[in-house]
């Protein structure tokens, strides 16, 4: 039989029961009910079952150990098999921890440590957080957080990525219990919580998910992952997951066909004129998933009423933010790097791995300009600026550089439009009434703002749109041009932007006035295109540009809302519950009850991503694709349950992500080159955004789980 390391604790030391008294709870074992002896003459199972799940799970409660759940993935067991190490043969002094199980998220088992320092080495160069550190000197040396404290004591971000660097079973996840060792499969995906677009796997033992693992993907080429990734899979596993079609009687839900539930649909949308209907698609949801529904709701429906709730009444400024972006591997260019609004470690960590990292390694200066009072990545930074407004602190550093000729007339003239209307109306602006709105605490801090990122050779600002209103966003990219940096090699601009797949609302025409490739709905040459690849005569000519308008005044009738969760998101609960409460039938696709689920008439059970395959679009226009690796639990794709829709009205649609993007591709532009800068005129703050996770029930969810988690 081949040789296997194996490390034991009876390797160490003889177990006594006295080394446990008092470390876990005395529990007696719950009695396994069985068919009496009278009766076993048949083949019936003797163990008849535990009378309930509180037993069984009572049950499970005793276990104290059942092995290293790192047991098929330690890399100290694989090399001393490799090279047949025994630990009989070394045996000596050594030490014994409690494990620290302190962390909601991380567990750490100091008897495991072979003190090779990737955790430390990883939370200070990679992560920026420090907090962890080699205690101590020599055979009393070990590794703890820093103090010696709770790991919750410290700057730790909770991202796990001392859980994936460690190489043994040293440092674990916390989980509410123990996983194995379970050898788990494997099914690969994209993270669908924020922008960044990380590879990720989920290991699973029989669709039951275990953990998630990051892959060497297109962004996160080292496997990096944050703490939504690593530790915000839960959800996948939960029971109270819908699988069949609900449609509410007498208040009550029932459970429905999905042909049913086509035919009701299909009713309710007949009865009333075309734009009477609206359809609300999540930033959350594949590409593919995206394009049908707008594709549903003109080729079939009739209609150009469709919107996201995450960009609704917020302005048109987050359209076109991701353009001429910075690629993220060129930051270690930058001669400087400025975050404005930009909280890195906790909105898209992965993002601000790359950003300390750039830092540390190729000691680049990084700056950071916040409204929060302490901002938990100030201890990251060379430098720190607060404001009270980002709007006005931009304008007025764009009129100090226009009215001073600090402009690049040479970019602007070959690659700009606009800027003589936009110079005329900025400086009508008073100067001092801007610095004054920006809450700045001296005017030499704009001033020394413009110059420096103006002189700065390769300067790049990263902006989060969850921070920043749309008009601030219109104004940085105004500065990146009158600066001549936008575009250009390790200059400009990065935009973070909330969700997995929010660009993919613009860039598949999840908007009333934009059709596939974020162009006008009313182009000639993307109207006869769509004329003929949807094989329809006519489509809609009508564009009702503010959905918000229509709620507000109550003229939608019929209301279809795909991975949204208006109501359990909103910051305004009484209007959301008015808008859903007036119209006459509303329809909610999701994973879960969700809030505005339970108010609606009829509820489609949604596929996970991993369930239907597409692809996704993150923040800097990279399309990525994943396969389907689980059958829908619901038996139906969220793709199927569209085309069945779609089917009620004539058009046939192929419900494959292959087939789905084919015909996507033929709406494209065939050429998008010769486009030139646009600048935009701004007057105000338009800050009004309504919703809070990126309407996504799914990132609410783990925001509250993670927020009580280190709360109890």
């Amino acid at each position: 039989m081949p040789y296997e390391f194996l490390s034991k604790r009876d390797n160490f030391k003889t177990q006594v029961k006295d080394d446990y008294e008092g470390r876990f709870s005395k529990q007696e074992r719950e009695e396994m009910p069985t068919l009496d002896p009278k009766d076993r003459k048949n083949f019936k199972e003797v163990e008849l079952g535990y009378d309930s799940e509180e037993v069984a799970f009572h049950e499970t409660q005793r276990c104290m150990e059942c092995g290293c759940t790192e047991l098929y993935t330690c890399d100290l067991k694989k090399y001393a098999t490799e090279y047949h190490a025994k630990q009989e043969g070394v045996a000596g002094d050594f030490k014994e921890y409690n494990v620290d199980f302190r962390h909601p998220y991380v567990e750490i088992d100091s008897n495991k440590c072979v003190l090779c320092a990737r955790c430390v080495r990883i939370c200070r160069d990679v992560v920026g957080a420090n907090a962890l550190g080699l205690v101590n000197r020599g055979f009393e040396t070990f590794v703890a957080p820093s103090m010696g404290e709770s790991l919750t004591d410290t700057n730790c971000e909770s991202c796990g990525m001392c859980i994936d660097t460690c190489p043994t079973g040293a440092i674990t996840e916390n989980v509410p219990f123990k996983p194995g060792p379970v050898k788990l499969d494997s099914v690969q995906s994209i993270c669908n919580y924020c922008s960044i677009g990380c590879e990720l796997d989920l290991e699973h033992k029989s669709g039951f998910v275990m953990r998630a693992e990051g892959r060497n993907g297109q962004v996160n080429k080292h496997g990096n992952l944050c703490k939504y990734g690593k530790f915000g899979y839960r959800y996948l596993n939960d029971k109270s997951r819908l699988t069949k079609p609900l449609l509410k009687v007498n208040g009550r839900f029932e459970e429905i066909s999905f042909k049913k539930a086509y035919e009701i649909m299909a009713e309710k949308i007949t009865e009333v004129n075309p734009d009477d209907n609206a359809f609300f698609a999540g930033a959350r949801l594949s590409n593919e998933e995206l394009y049908l529904i707008q594709k549903m709701a003109r080729a079939a429906v009739g209609t150009n009423n469709v919107t996201s709730f995450h960009y609704l009444n917020r302005g048109n400024g987050y359209i076109t933010n991701s353009m001429a972006n910075v690629p993220f591997e060129q930051l270690k260019d930058a001669s400087r790097i400025y975050l404005i609004g930009a909280e890195a470690n906790r909105d898209n960590a992965v993002l601000g791995f790359l950003v300390n990292n750039t830092k540390v390694k190729h000691h680049v200066p990084v700056e950071l300009l916040t409204n929060m009072e302490s901002s938990p990545m100030e201890h990251k930074v060379d430098k720190d600026l607060k404001v009270q407004s980002y709007y006005h602190f931009i304008k007025a550093v764009n009129y100090y550089l226009v009215a001073n000729n600090f402009h690049n007339g040479l970019f602007i003239g070959d690659n700009c439009e606009g800027f003589a209307a936009y110079k005329e109306d900025l400086l009508k602006e008073n100067f001092v009434d801007l610095v004054e709105k920006s809450g700045v605490a001296f005017m030499d801090s704009v001033i020394e703002f413009a110059k420096a990122y103006n002189n700065e050779m390769n300067a790049v600002i990263i902006f989060s749109e969850k921070e920043l209103c749309s008009n601030a966003c219109e104004e940085l990219f105004n500065l990146a041009m009158i600066t001549g940096k936008l575009g250009k090699t390790a200059n400009g601009l990065i935009s973070i932007k909330e969700k997995n797949n929010s660009q993919g609302i613009f860039d598949m025409g999840i908007c009333p006035t934009l059709g596939v490739g974020s162009r006008s709905i009313k182009d000639k040459d993307l109207v006869a295109a769509m004329k003929k690849v949807w094989k329809v005569k006519t489509l809609p000519k009508d564009v009702n540009v503010s959905q918000f308008e229509r709620l507000e005044a109550g003229k939608l009738r019929n209301v279809f809302i795909f991975g949204e969760d208006p109501l359990g998101c909103t910051r305004d609960k009484v209007k959301v519950a008015g808008w859903l409460t007036v119209a006459d039938f509303v329809v909610v696709s999701d994973y879960f009850l969700t809030e505005t689920a339970q108010q609606a008439d009829l509820v489609l059970p949604a596929s996970f991503p991993f369930e239907s395959g597409g692809t996704f679009t993150n923040t800097q226009k990279m399309i990525q694709a994943f396969e389907a690796g689980f059958d829908p639990a619901s038996g139906v794709s969220t793709l199927g349950q569209i085309a069945g829709l779609m089917k009620q009205f004539g058009p046939r649609q192929k419900a494959t992500p292959d087939a789905i993007m084919t015909e996507i591709t033929k709406l494209l532009p065939a050429d998008g080159s010769g486009q030139s800068f646009q600048f935009r005129i701004t007057k105000e703050i338009n800050d009004c955004r309504m919703f809070d996770h990126g309407c996504d029930y799914v990132v609410k969810r783990f925001d509250e789980e993670f927020k009580n988690a280190f709360e109890k």
